[in-house]
């Protein structure tokens, strides 16, 4: 079965479903990929007056990666 994702919502119940399945191979580079770009969108929506595009990039990035690094990878 294919988990659609439409949404930041449906997104972060995939991620909490995947977190919570115990396994630490879930969290892929394609997955990274996509939550990045869900990051940056919603960075880019809230804050438009305050960061150009690439600084919201910038920003959804290093949180991604913080947020790897942090909380999938972490034993």
């Amino acid at each position: 079965m294919t988990t659609q994702i439409k949404n930041s919502d449906d997104l972060l119940s995939y991620l909490v479903s995947q977190a919570n399945s115990g396994q630490k191979n879930w969290f892929g580079f394609a997955q990274q990929r996509l939550t990045g770009i869900a990051l940056a969108h919603d960075i880019a929506k809230n804050h438009a007056d305050k960061m150009t595009p690439e600084q919201a990039v910038d920003y959804a990035i290093k949180l991604n990666n913080a947020i790897y690094q942090k909380i999938i990878k972490a034993d």
